[in-house]
């Protein structure tokens, strides 16, 4: 049979409606059922736990292969190379490829940013994503091209293995996470290819060149003493102070070029360097300075002098820098015990845990930086065990009614999501985005006397207790206001993104938990049945794959609250059931 153009057309426009009736009838697309999270969100109740894993590697590039030919799939790591490994990242950036310009890289490097960085750097790379309200200091605005860290001279561009160190590496004491785990090095170029199209500089200018020491001068005490002279006669002190701690008499009305108002980290803690806490990341620091602040470049010192500095930067650490992991894998391991939220009960002796780093989303000094967990199971219950150093106990007083507590929260994204695979499916690990939810544990510390002193409050106050409206507490925090679980000091809730977080319904509420400070340190269990009890829920007794999860810590003593806190990323939960 012969056809003609129309004929044609008819048949193309029903191909083309066929291709977009199949995906919508297979769609899970429901509303959120309960409180206030009705954002046509994914319904996760079913399917969430059955899903064969992805091969990670290969989600961010445009030409994919058949479907079909699972033997043969280009997932990123099938040549053995490293450029395409995660976390292969030994060289630094000193080897990158050749065509920088390629099409496919470029387009690589915008959805990873779309995926990973758009929540806090904002689309068109101006530093105002959605995130952006919770952060002190701001994200980088890229548009101008001024970057802080860098091995070129005050006022030139940043080398690529500049960019390349920044964003495997991240910046300590800001929400800068490092991607080191989470990209590979074709990753790392995609991306720094993606950024510096957001700013003109990079098409007129060429690249500073790059600050070399000559010499690498081991730390003495004579080289100290000169340093400690530079530093009085360099007037260092008027921004870091006598204590070198960030508290000089100017560091409170710094600026910087955006107009945003500068913190001043307390340099004797190694974990807080932005730059980095090695001799040679102080010496680069020196050297180049922070472009955008008043933090002015060095270089015009005789190497010696800078090399004085360091030493005696170096020689008031406060503590020694505590390694830990960013994105990794953290294990639920099997147990023949029955489990309690007592946090020192003997089932936790012996069991490996691991340590996390924590980024605060609004910059502070003597934070949380490390968050330890633990997890074990006994095939019906789940428990995890987090502990963190916290000098103070902030919990509720009779005292005070409007003191700040600590706290800590454990986050589960819902749906057959795995990490940095199928395209990037995972939700943002700042609360979920839309359509993409997350469950959350929140435990608060002295949570039932609290409680009992806001019944108090509001019956003398006719309902409303101003002081701590006006001055913040416990009044002032909605958070603390979703209460579905009675005195039980955990809640149980939900969120698909910023200012949607709502408690799940009372009768769904199924995590247990305690906590106690002891010598300086809190120590939280949570305690969970391994079923899910609703469909907002993650479903660990039917589990294969692993399940993501993060962590927040709030500290009292820092007047946190809400999004005032310490974060990490996601990691990825593994349940070994008892056989």
């Amino acid at each position: 049979m012969k056809l003609n153009k129309k004929s044609y057309l008819f048949i193309f426009i029903l191909l083309i409606g066929f291709c977009w009736i199949i995906p919508t009838a297979f769609s899970e697309d429901k509303p959120m059922d309960h409180g206030s999270m009705n954002h046509g969100s994914m319904d996760h109740s079913d399917h969430s736990d059955h899903s064969a894993p992805a091969v990670s590697g290969g989600e961010y590039r445009t030409e994919q292969p058949d479907a079909m030919d699972h033997g043969h799939m280009d997932h990123g790591e099938s040549d053995g190379s490293i450029f395409r490994t995660k976390g292969a990242h030994d060289d630094m950036g000193m080897s990158k490829p050749e065509d920088m310009s390629n099409k496919a890289l470029l387009a690589r490097g915008r959805n990873i940013f779309m995926h990973m960085c758009v929540f806090c750097h904002g689309k068109d790379g101006n530093g105002g994503g959605k995130a952006t309200e919770y952060l002190y200091p701001w994200p980088r605005d890229f548009r101008k091209g001024i970057f802080k860290f860098r091995t070129t001279p005050t006022g030139t561009l940043p080398r690529d293995e500049d960019l390349y160190r920044t964003i495997v590496e991240g910046v300590p004491g800001t929400s800068m996470p490092a991607w080191k785990d989470a990209l590979t090095p074709e990753d790392t170029w995609a991306l720094i290819n993606h950024i510096k199209n957001f700013s003109e500089r990079f098409k007129k200018e060429k690249q500073g060149e790059k600050i070399e020491a000559k010499t690498h001068p081991d730390s003495s005490p004579e080289l100290i003493k000169k340093g400690k002279n530079l530093y009085e006669e360099l007037k260092c002190n008027r921004c870091h102070g006598d204590s070198l701690k960030g508290d000089g008499e100017l560091s409170e009305s710094l600026m910087d070029a955006w107009k945003h108002a500068v913190f001043v980290h307390d340099i004797t803690n190694p974990q807080a360097l932005k730059g980095g806490h090695k001799p040679d990341d102080i010496f680069r620091t020196i050297s180049s300075g922070l472009d955008g602040t008043p933090m002015r470049s060095y270089i015009d010192l005789p190497e010696e002098d800078r090399w004085a500095l360091v030493h005696y930067i170096r020689s008031n650490f406060s503590k020694k820098f505590e390694k830990a992991e960013f994105e990794t894998d953290v294990y639920s391991l099997p147990v023949e015990f029955e489990l309690s939220t007592d946090p020192f009960s003997p089932v936790w002796e012996g069991v490996k845990s691991t340590s996390l780093v924590l980024r605060p989303l609004s910059a502070r000094r003597s934070a949380v930086e490390i968050v330890n967990v633990a997890s074990v199971n006994n095939g019906e219950q789940l428990a995890i065990r987090i502990k963190w150093n916290d000098p103070t106990h902030d919990a509720f007083s009779e005292l005070h009614s409007d003191i700040f507590r600590d706290g800590v929260a454990v986050q589960f994204a819902l749906g057959a999501v795995t990490l940095h695979t199928h395209g990037h499916n995972e939700p943002f690990f700042g609360m979920g985005n839309r359509s993409k939810p997350v469950n959350i544990w929140h435990w608060k510390a002295g949570l039932e006397e609290a409680l009992e002193a806001e019944d108090d409050l509001e019956y003398a106050g006719g309902g409303v207790d101003m002081d701590a409206l006006i001055y913040g507490g416990i009044m002032s925090n909605p958070v603390s206001k979703l209460n579905a679980t009675g005195q039980n000091p955990v809640e149980e809730l939900n969120a698909e993104g910023f200012g949607t977080i709502t408690p799940q319904p009372p009768e769904n509420q199924n995590i247990d938990g305690a906590g106690e400070w002891k010598d300086g340190i809190w120590t939280v269990v949570f305690l969970r049945d391994m079923p899910k009890t609703g469909k907002w829920d993650v479903d660990y007794a039917n589990r294969i794959d692993p399940a993501l999860m993060a962590f927040a810590v709030w500290d009292g003593a820092k007047e946190d609250r809400n999004g005032r806190k310490v974060i990490s990323v996601w990691q990825r939960f593994n349940i070994i059931k008892p056989k």
